[in-house]
């Protein structure tokens, strides 16, 4: 990519993955996903982790051993940890 195709990408709102995110991802703050958070269903905490990753790289999924459901646990920004 030129100079100009760089500038002209910028121009446009297109950013190169490096610069795409701003501030620090979880693994590099040392978060974790919660072990067992409350099921947005009944509220239980009889859940497990069923996937790191759900429909999109944000949320988590979980099962929930009490209602038998399953939900998406968002990562970031989820202060009832």
């Amino acid at each position: 990519m030129t100079e100009h195709d760089a500038h002209a990408a910028g121009d446009a709102g297109a950013r190169s993955p490096a610069r795409a995110g701003s501030g620090p991802r979880p693994s590099e703050t040392g978060e974790t996903l919660p072990e067992r958070p409350a099921c947005p269903f009944c509220d239980g905490r009889d859940t497990e982790l069923i996937s790191p990753f759900g429909s999109v790289l944000s949320v988590a999924g979980y099962w929930c051993r009490d209602c038998h459901t399953g939900f998406e646990y968002v990562k970031w920004g989820d202060a009832r940890r």
